[in-house]
């Protein structure tokens, strides 16, 4: 927040604004979509009508509405083809229109760059575990964007079983030896993504479990998170 005044409008923005002022080199992205805001994109993503109007609306709100503020988009959909919130909209062609849908964005950010004289960045938070990163191609999808936020966390949410959060590498023992940040980078990496273009996800946060008995003090024991 600074001990410099608050601008006169421009709410959070205006903060942001005011910080960049005194970093110029800090880089803002726009994300858009997340856990509970995935549930339109298969259809955003379905046509190449929506697929424009999508990537043109974001750049007149965001970086034509806020000029030199905001260096790109970080799309989190979660997630393409399955997976996710209940109440998302998944199709099995989410796999191609999701590879679809940010090449329009990389189109038209190209456009807007050629305009304002930069280059903006296009990110994407993507899934660590297997079977969702199935659900990318990642041999059309690596190109388009300047790095991967991978998820790497939450391994085991939902699971019913005691384990860490984000770990390293497998436990001794791990039922689940390939749920892991060293799994997923390896996965990616066998993919054709550069290493230079992974950034590891780090929580930070952990997770509680009730109920757990067995010893191996706890670890990949069956448990119940607390209630909220």
């Amino acid at each position: 927040c600074g001990s410099g005044a608050a601008p006169a409008t421009g709410g959070n923005f205006g903060q942001l604004r005011a910080l960049k002022d005194r970093h110029p080199h800090l880089k803002m992205l726009v994300a858009v979509g997340g856990w509970t805001r995935s549930v339109n994109f298969s259809d955003a993503a379905l046509t190449p009508e929506a697929r424009q109007r999508f990537a043109r609306s974001g750049i007149e709100l965001f970086l034509r509405g806020w000029p030199g503020l905001f260096d790109g988009f970080d799309i989190d959909w979660e997630y393409p083809v399955f997976g996710g919130a209940r109440e998302n909209v998944t199709r099995p062609e989410d796999r191609q229109n999701f590879t679809l849908l940010l090449a329009e964005l990389r189109r038209q950010l190209d456009v807007e760059g050629a305009r304002d004289g930069r280059r903006y960045l296009l990110t994407a938070a993507t899934a660590a575990g297997a079977r969702l990163v199935g659900s990318l191609e990642l041999d059309r999808v690596t190109p388009l964007l300047d790095w991967f936020n991978v998820m790497t966390y939450d391994y085991h949410s939902g699971s019913g079983m005691a384990h860490f959060n984000a770990p390293l590498h497998a436990a001794a023992n791990d039922p689940t030896p390939f749920y892991n940040i060293d799994s997923t980078v390896a996965l990616y990496r066998r993919s054709g993504v550069p290493p230079e273009k992974i950034v590891v996800g780090v929580p930070f946060y952990g997770r509680a479990y009730g109920g757990v008995h067995g010893g191996n003090g706890g670890l990949v024991r069956p448990g119940t998170p607390p209630p909220r």
